[in-house]
């Protein structure tokens, strides 16, 4: 049921479910919901789509239904609740989808789809980066050949290759030219399609390391490949991801001669969250307030988008929104607040597994050098007391927050399928 065409896969959703009710219902019957329910996600009816994919989830628990169709259900389900439920809540249940459909020996292109949404939901969700997630993708990498599916793997070459940078030492990290992917070389081998989406996907996490190395150069450059792509994908977590970082790179660039019309960009990024977060997602906050702070850089934007970051334990965007806010402080000459974010940043960055931005922010401020993790932790602002506050004769003033980032991580509670 499912097309490229979101109003002609709801009719036909429609359709077949008002034949089951006349005729009886079928084992398929909880994949025609969910198709039902994606389709409104598509065109814009969020909470009928919401509604249904928890529908089509008890469906399947009721239905005697075999394995495979379960874990599709499941699938397509969760793919329209993480629009509004936390991103992290369903990192395990796409790999556990994979594991089920290859398990049952099922169709290739979905056994692949779960690792790419897996692998795209960690990154948003700022988990770990750790060798371990460098070890799946490479094993998911040989899957691809073994499944004859090798139009995949420059899909997971270009996440391992992000992990690397963002890990590992490297002469220029927003470069994608290392032992996982070399981008050049990989894009002259394909055909005008496969090279389309492949440089969205690499020039989407470039942009990415771009902003959070703070290349300038590279950001314009990534904003310019990226501009004539359409805000929409068939994988949520994926356009979350790129409109993410498009949005923020782009209202960071605006304010450069010759890169004025980057800001009406920027507000289409921000409109685009603002709608998710009306509709109750709980991803869109940190970000749509973390562009707004972007868009206009005030002590009380930033500490509403580190906040926000911290509260949805996004540690990436607060590492991110720290050292911004850091930088701002730094022109209003507030040099130790300033280095009181850079010094929390800088964990949070350890945190996140990202040694490599860690290590530059390390060879930037000698101060990191002796800084100390729980003075970091001291230092995190209330989310009660405005920043202006929190200096007294000129000594920094520890206040209490509930930031949670450095305290310890809470097991994260998801439902298997």
């Amino acid at each position: 049921l499912n097309t490229s065409n979101a109003n002609l896969t709801k009719l036909l959703a429609w359709k077949a479910i008002r034949h089951a009710i006349k005729n009886g219902a079928g084992r398929h019957f909880p994949i025609v919901v969910t198709s039902l329910a994606s389709s409104l996600a598509k065109i814009g009816k969020l909470k009928a789509a919401q509604e249904l994919a928890h529908v089509s989830i008890a469906l399947s628990d009721k239905f005697p239904v075999d394995l495979e169709i379960r874990a599709l259900t499941c699938m397509y389900s969760n793919s329209v609740l993480m629009k509004f439920q936390a991103l992290r809540d369903f990192v395990e249940p796409f790999l556990q989808c994979h594991k089920d459909l290859k398990l049952v020996g099922g169709p290739p292109d979905y056994v692949l789809g779960c690792m790419i949404y897996y692998f795209e939901l960690f990154y948003a969700a700022g988990l770990e980066l750790c060798p371990l997630l460098e070890s799946k993708l490479l094993l998911i990498e040989e899957l691809c050949h073994t499944l004859g599916r090798p139009g995949f793997i420059v899909s997971f070459q270009i996440q391992r290759q992000f992990a690397l940078n963002m890990r590992t030492r490297t002469e220029d990290p927003t470069e994608f030219e290392g032992a996982a992917f070399k981008e050049a070389e990989s894009l002259n081998t394909m055909n005008s399609n496969s090279r389309k989406m492949a440089l969205r996907d690499s020039s989407s996490l470039r942009l990415q390391l771009a902003f959070v190395f703070w290349n300038e150069d590279v950001m314009c450059q990534m904003l310019e490949r990226l501009r004539d792509y359409p805000r929409s994908d068939v994988l949520f977590s994926r356009l979350h991801n790129r409109l993410c970082f498009f949005g923020l790179s782009a209202f960071a660039m605006c304010h450069k001669k010759g890169y004025e019309s980057f800001f009406k960009l920027g507000q289409n990024c921000l409109g685009y969250f603002e709608n998710l977060k009306k509709h109750g997602s709980v991803n869109a906050k940190p970000v749509y307030l973390l562009m707004l702070a972007m868009k206009a850089p005030k002590r009380k934007t930033f500490t509403k988008a580190i906040n926000a970051c911290a509260e949805a334990r996004m540690i990436n965007l607060e590492a991110i929104a720290k050292e911004r806010f850091a930088m701002l402080l730094m022109k209003e000459n507030d040099v130790a607040l300033a280095n009181d974010h850079l010094t929390s940043s800088y964990w949070l960055y350890r945190d996140w597994g990202a040694h490599a931005k860690a290590l530059q922010l390390l060879q930037t401020y000698d101060f990191l050098k002796r800084a100390k993790k729980k003075n970091a932790q001291s230092s995190t602002l209330s989310s009660n007391m405005d920043t202006t506050e929190t200096r007294k004769n000129g000594h920094f003033i520890p206040v209490f927050s509930f930031n949670t980032t450095f305290q310890s991580r809470e097991k994260i509670s998801v439902r298997r399928v």
